[in-house]
């Protein structure tokens, strides 16, 4: 791998696609997506210029709209064959992440009161899976619609200018109201627990803008990025260089970098620790890196929607599949997962052999 200057700390370029802070129900796109490339400047401003001249754009900025063009194809497959080895896409379902804070954030606390960590032990987990894949069955899609938007509405710290911030009633309602409809018995126990911790959702209520936005998704997904980097390169040391983004303040980099370096195991197995050195911000237009992970981005959303919609051979998504985070965001069994699962994934298998002896 190459490295990125003179001090051998590797530079990797990160943007995102279908970001929408914390509105997580009802957004315009189900996924959000993560991407990063680990490319030196220079290489990286070489190929985002022989994209531009090979596509034809007049844009500023070269787009992941006109990289999938169909006329396009031929640029597109060649630009990914390049950055083979030196990308990373994650992929995020939202509505599994929004499940699975109203776990972390309601049950967990609750937990902890029982001497129990329900991410340690995986019992949140498990949570999270039942809810996300047999609640809107169980208790009615419009029911459990109605409970993740006004959890959602309640816990999100990013509000309009003089907006009444919403109560703890219209959440404690609509949980309420889908615990009763519930037909599944495993649906209705996890709801029980969650209407019997629902005095922890009294802390959000009417709370003011806060350091660290609960509900956003940008914060988690980028210390999991960084330990699945530690999965392609090693303990080679690296920094993020992001686009500009409010919600990325020094305060919430440096407890990105530190959560990155936290022990976390997975079955009993612990995950790589990266060499993380810190987090940049740059203005896109002004970094190749920050571009191409911006296409990049936008094409693991169009192999996502492909999923969500039952594809999962598309050339598109064969040809990005080795980029695919090691972790996806998402219950199992459900479309992401499967674009996951559907062929080995070689960096990872091989980490794990090394690592795990497996």
């Amino acid at each position: 791998m190459t490295l990125a200057d003179a001090s051998n700390v590797l530079v990797i370029g990160c943007d995102e696609s279908g970001s929408e802070g914390e509105t997580l129900v009802a957004s315009q796109h189900p996924v959000f997506v993560h991407a990063s490339v680990n490319l030196p400047a220079g290489e990286a401003e070489d190929l985002r210029d022989w994209m531009r001249a090979e596509t034809r754009t007049q844009a500023s900025e070269m787009k992941s709209k006109t990289a999938l063009l169909p006329r396009n194809r031929r640029v597109l497959f060649q630009a990914l064959d390049r950055l083979s080895g030196a990308a990373n896409i994650t992929l995020v379902d939202k509505a599994y992440f929004l499940t699975s804070k109203l776990v972390e954030t309601l049950v967990g606390p609750h937990a902890e009161q029982w001497g129990t960590d329900i991410g340690r032990s995986g019992f949140g987990r498990a949570l999270a899976e039942v809810l996300d894949r047999r609640a809107p069955a169980s208790v009615g899609i419009s029911r459990w619609d109605a409970l993740l938007s006004s959890y959602n509405s309640l816990v999100r710290s990013h509000r309009r200018q003089g907006a009444e911030p919403p109560t703890v009633g219209a959440f404690f309602s609509a949980l309420e109201d889908a615990l009763r409809h519930s037909t599944d018995d495993d649906v209705r126990e996890a709801l029980t627990l969650v209407w019997d911790s629902r005095m922890f959702a009294h802390e959000y209520q009417g709370r003011s803008e806060v350091e660290f936005r609960e509900l956003d998704p940008l914060m988690p997904t980028m210390s999991g990025v960084a330990r699945n980097w530690a999965m392609r390169i090693g303990d080679a040391p690296f920094t993020f260089l992001a686009d500009t983004y409010s919600g990325l303040t020094p305060v919430v980099r440096d407890y990105i970098v530190e959560a990155s370096r936290m022990p976390l195991a997975v079955g009993g197995y612990l995950l790589p620790k990266p060499n993380l050195r810190g987090i940049s911000l740059e203005d896109s237009r002004e970094d190749a890196r920050i571009q191409l992970a911006d296409i990049l981005a936008g094409i693991g959303r169009e192999v996502a929607r492909m999923a969500m919609e039952g594809t999962f051979d598309d050339d598109l998504q064969v040809a990005i599949h080795e980029m695919l985070d090691n972790t996806v965001m998402a219950s199992d069994g459900s479309p992401l997962d499967v674009l996951i699962d559907r062929r080995p994934i070689a960096y990872r298998d091989e980490w794990v052999a090394t690592h795990w002896g497996m």
